[in-house]
């Protein structure tokens, strides 16, 4: 059984190696076209230079800048926070993501238990560390058959790589959440009962809000509030931070 265990281990590492190089060819499609020239200044990006090709997150802070210029606090907020999923741990951006919810009425609460794991290290570093994590762990458990009399030894550098693992998977279940998370890039958006537009509106998203999408139906979104309230809102006024493929 163990012996199992443990190829199971090797094999998934492979696996979790293969799906973390094909997330990170994923995130260019997280980036919104940029805005027009009307609306777009120079700033200093994440990285500290002026400029930033393709959709980094460099690229994305100036986004999320030049759509708060322009007045256009939903679009700032998008943009900030798909930075925010590939730069946890710049100042810059949480700094302007939290003038624009401010700006706009918003409160912002401090990050709490899992939500500070992302803030350790980049996520491709936290990738590498979960398949180092499993590399060690699949290795020492098939090591502890072949060499019986160093178990003890084994079972030590087993349980190190289980702690590598978890940490990886505490980032990815603090993250999880923000794939079905949604920006309001509207303003005073109604919210209905139902996915039609014939119903009185429960209670209206502000520009810029963020609310969990738990549905969408025909053109329209199954949102939950921060505060807890629920209801169906037009998709044409909400972007998803993590946008599906």
């Amino acid at each position: 059984m163990t012996r199992f265990m443990a190829c199971m281990l090797l094999a998934a590492t492979s696996v979790f190696a293969v799906s973390s190089s094909h997330a990170q060819q994923a995130l260019p499609s997280l980036a919104s076209p940029p805005p027009s020239s009307s609306s777009t200044f120079t700033s200093t990006s994440v990285s500290g230079s002026t400029s930033a090709p393709g959709y980094s997150a460099s690229a994305l802070f100036n986004f999320g800048n030049a759509y708060a210029r322009a007045g256009k606090p939903g679009l700032a907020v998008l943009n900030y926070e798909r930075a925010k999923l590939l730069d946890p741990n710049d100042p810059d951006i949480e700094s302007n993501l939290r003038h624009v919810r401010e700006a706009s009425g918003l409160p912002t609460q401090p990050p709490a238990g899992l939500d500070r794991l992302p803030r350790i290290a980049s996520p491709q570093i936290l990738s590498w560390i979960g398949v180092l994590g499993l590399l060690i762990a699949g290795a020492s458990m098939l090591a502890r058959q072949a060499y019986p009399t160093h178990r003890g030894k084994f079972l030590a550098s087993a349980l190190l790589g289980f702690c590598a693992l978890g940490v990886t998977l505490g980032c990815a279940l603090s993250v999880w959440p923000t794939l079905h998370e949604a920006v309001v890039v509207g303003h005073s958006i109604p919210v209905r009962v139902s996915p039609t537009l014939i119903e009185e509106p429960l209670f209206v998203l502000s520009e810029a809000e963020i609310v969990r999408v738990n549905g969408e139906h025909d053109g329209f979104m199954l949102v939950k509030t921060r505060a807890g309230r629920a209801g169906w809102a037009p998709s044409s006024n909400l972007a998803p931070i993590v946008p599906k493929p």
